[in-house]
């Protein structure tokens, strides 16, 4: 069965709002509908929403450009998760004692009350459980400001996993790491057949370039993309010998890195409505999460 309805990926960032809708059809996916807002400086601050009745009134202008019935995500900004891993609960646990043995463990761990985040978990290879949490209280203010523009999102998820639905979704398959360059940031993860890891390395402005260069001289270590890409190549996740490959894409018009393959979001798309943006890897988080499995 085929939806008629359009799955709308929102990617809100310090400097600007993107959206990005797609319909599933027999052929494939359908890309429908691209929009683009730009936000004034100190909407939002490593992460954390500071204006939302601006944010709120840019999203009005995109509610009247969709349809009425959407599915709509969002994604929390990684700098906002919190990650800890746990051995596994007894398999003996049955709920709600297996949830509360879970939350119990994540209140040692987190250095917030463990009633002040929302909790997920996965199994991760071996014997560990994977926990993943985010304050309530920002994704209550993120839920409010969506609700003032009347675009209520049921599904909320974190931009790492949106950059490996796409990556998937683009026909990227095996073992490799992904690192999106964003405007104040370059946000890395590893790919759906590797254990979970992700991470965010901030762009240094000018003047930190500047101080870096006055207190050390090690080419290695002067540029902090050329660092993470030596350590991507080479641990998975443990160190090896043969690399492991990079994909690189970035929200701006510049080459790749050296030894990194650039690829683009639109490979997972069939069919396209025009007309399409000038830089299509600036939409690698909307249309990850636009094309982000349902849960059921």
């Amino acid at each position: 069965m085929y939806t008629q309805y359009w799955q709308v990926g929102l990617d809100i960032q310090m400097e600007a709002i993107r959206a990005l809708a797609v319909v599933r059809r027999r052929y494939g996916w359908q890309l429908r509908y691209w929009w683009h807002q730009t936000l004034p400086s100190g909407a939002l601050r490593e992460g954390i929403l500071q204006q939302p009745d601006v944010v709120s009134d840019k999203l009005k202008l995109l509610r009247k450009q969709l349809p009425r019935h959407i599915s709509l995500r969002i994604a929390l900004p990684a700098q906002r998760i919190l990650q800890q891993t746990i051995p596994l609960p007894d398999r003996r646990l049955r709920e709600p004692e297996r949830t509360g043995f879970i939350n119990a463990e994540a209140s040692k761990l987190f250095p917030v009350n463990s009633q002040e985040l929302a909790l997920d978990y996965r199994a991760e290879v071996g014997s560990e459980l994977l926990i993943t949490a985010a304050r309530q209280s920002e994704i209550h203010q993120w839920q409010a400001c969506l609700q003032q523009a009347n675009l209520p999102s049921p599904v909320i998820d974190i931009t790492p996993c949106a950059l490996r639905y796409m990556a998937t979704a683009a026909g990227l398959s095996g073992t490799y790491w992904l690192v999106h360059r964003l405007a104040h940031e370059w946000l890395w993860v590893s790919s759906s057949d590797m254990p979970f890891i992700f991470g965010v390395v901030p762009i240094e402005t000018d003047e930190t370039q500047e101080s870096d260069r006055v207190r050390s001289f090690n080419p290695l270590t002067a540029n902090p993309l050329t660092t993470l890409l030596a350590q991507l190549h080479t641990h998975y996740p443990q160190p090896s010998d043969k690399p492991v490959n990079v994909y690189y894409s970035s929200m701006i018009d510049e080459s790749p890195p050296e030894n990194t393959t650039r690829w683009s979001p639109f490979a997972a798309f069939a069919q396209y409505q025009p007309p399409l943006p000038s830089s299509p890897a600036a939409f690698m988080l909307a249309g990850g999460l636009a094309l982000r499995p349902a849960d059921y």
